[in-house]
């Protein structure tokens, strides 16, 4: 659950409330013009009844929210993470092209592509955004990333050693 749903949900409470005021300002209205006839506090009792449950109901979905703050904490920690481990594996990943580099002689092709990292760089070059890509492959907007990002370091690396 996003920021913005949590931000929706709290309007949606706060919506709630008001409904809640607006509905006990018109039975008080009501009960004014109708204790004649009805008995009094038979109707203040169905009424603290209601309040009581709407109170209880605000309590729950008060708690609901704050457990879906937590989930979502948790969440971005974890997310936090998964990408320091990422820009690890990466940061590593560039070591070893650049060890796999200095050890390829000039005339050979230090990495061969498959096909569909072939066709994500195709895509790429014709001037196809990430996330066209995936949805054109059906395959994972993160893997067209790094396949982007790898392409984009090879790319370098080959600059920086005399390679095209």
């Amino acid at each position: 659950m996003s920021f913005i749903e949590l931000k929706s949900l709290l309007l949606a409470q706060i919506g709630i409330d008001i409904i809640i005021v607006v509905a006990f300002i018109l039975l008080i209205r009501r009960l004014k013009s109708s204790h004649k006839t009805k008995s009094f506090d038979k109707v203040v009792k169905i009424f603290e009844r209601l309040l009581t449950n709407a109170d209880k109901i605000a309590g729950q979905f008060k708690e609901q929210l704050e457990e879906k703050h937590l989930l979502i904490r948790r969440l971005n920690e974890q997310l936090d993470k998964r990408i320091i481990s990422l820009n690890v594996l990466l940061n590593r990943a560039d070591i070893l092209l650049s060890r796999r580099r200095r050890k390829v002689g000039i005339n050979e092709k230090p990495v061969s592509l498959d096909s569909q990292q072939t066709e994500i760089i195709g895509l790429a070059k014709e001037g196809h955004q990430a996330d066209e890509i995936a949805t054109l492959l059906s395959i994972p907007e993160g893997e067209v990333k790094l396949v982007l990002d790898l392409k984009k370091k090879f790319s370098q690396i080959g600059s920086e050693e005399g390679f095209s």
